[in-house]
């Protein structure tokens, strides 16, 4: 089991309780703290996917865009050369 399903299940009727009762087990603040760090965790994963994912693209598209406007200077040129 990833550790992205495991802070899915620790979630339960505990979320009621109060953080400063003193005769509170103290497994249910780690637990609490577990699920808040892997929640945040998996928020930073899914940033930095989609960052990189941007930037791949990104740069995809950028190679693409030169090549063609390249064969079409360079076609350009040829003609205009070609006019002269």
């Amino acid at each position: 089991m990833s550790w992205v399903q495991a802070a899915s299940l620790v979630q339960g009727p505990e979320e009621e309780r109060d953080v400063f009762d003193e005769e509170a087990d103290e497994s249910l603040l780690v637990q609490r703290e577990w699920r808040s760090h892997m929640q945040r965790r998996v928020k930073e994963g899914y940033r930095d996917g989609i960052d990189a994912g941007k930037a791949v693209t990104l740069q995809q598209g950028f190679n693409q865009g030169y090549k063609e406007g390249a064969e079409v200077i360079i076609n350009y040129g040829q003609l205009r050369g070609t006019l002269r």
